[in-house]
Order: structure tokens, then C-alpha cells, then sequence
């Protein structure tokens, strides 16, 4: 159990040693991120798109463009009315998400991403790619 222990911090120690952020090479270090490290610009974007439920949220909203309330429900399975509804809040204070509300009865609401969370969904397809390449049992038992 110690063992383990001991190996658990050794990775986080070598993940926090390489939060520093680096210019692609070739390239220097302009604008907003020069002299931050990885912290900064990981930290906003986990505000707006960080959590369990946000990124499946905006990955079901892909495709159709908009969705109701419970198709995205339905297309995130685990998800609870309280979880989806909050997530669905906050993803639309930060404006990753658009509400748009009909004004008729019986009421109906649908949601749709915006310009900046259509961008963030070419990086969301990337790491599900990274997933399926990298992902095994095996590699979750290695140091």
C-alpha cells in the first residue's frame, strides 16, 4: 500500500514539475501567456468547461446544433436533472452555450453551443482520439 502510495506522488510530482508553459519551438512566447505558467490558462478553462458534466454536455450539443432539455438528457447517460441543470447554467454564464426560450405553450427552451465552444470541439475530439490510442488497463498498472 506504501508503495503505491510513494508511486502515486511521484507522478503528480513530475506532472506539476512539467505545468510550466513552453512556446512551440520556433516559436516565442507572446501576448497573454508570456511568463505564466500552464496554471493560468488551464485554470479559466476549467472553469468554463471543467467539471464530470460540461464537456459530454457540449459534445452532445455537436451534431444537431440544438437540443431540448431531455434529449441532452438523454444523450448523457448518469446525468441527474440537478447536475444537468446546473451544468447547463454555468454553461451559459460563461457563454459556451446559448438558452433560447420559444414563447409558447407548452413553454420550450433549447440549447445550442456558441462560436467558442464550437471552437473547443475540434480539442474535445483530439483528446477522445488521444483516449482511444493511449487508454489500456496495462498502462494504468505502469509506474
Amino acid at each position: 500500500m506504501k508503495k503505491e502510495k510513494d508511486k502515486k506522488k511521484k507522478r503528480e510530482k513530475r506532472l506539476l514539475n512539467s505545468l510550466e508553459y513552453k512556446a512551440p519551438q520556433g516559436t516565442e512566447a507572446t501576448g497573454e501567456l508570456s511568463g505564466k505558467s500552464l496554471d493560468e490558462p488551464l485554470e479559466y478553462f476549467l472553469s468554463v468547461a471543467g467539471g464530470k458534466w460540461k464537456i459530454r454536455i457540449l459534445w452532445a450539443l455537436r451534431e444537431t446544433g440544438s437540443l431540448r432539455y431531455r434529449s441532452i438528457k438523454a444523450a448523457i447517460p448518469g446525468i441527474t436533472d440537478m447536475m444537468l441543470s446546473q451544468s447547463l447554467r454555468e454553461l451559459t454564464e460563461s457563454g459556451m452555450v446559448r438558452r433560447k426560450q420559444f414563447q409558447e405553450i407548452p413553454p420550450r427552451v433549447e440549447y445550442q453551443t456558441t462560436p467558442a465552444a464550437q471552437e473547443l470541439l475540434p480539442v474535445i475530439a483530439k483528446i477522445i482520439e488521444w483516449e482511444k490510442k493511449y487508454h489500456s488497463p496495462e498502462l494504468e498498472n505502469q509506474d
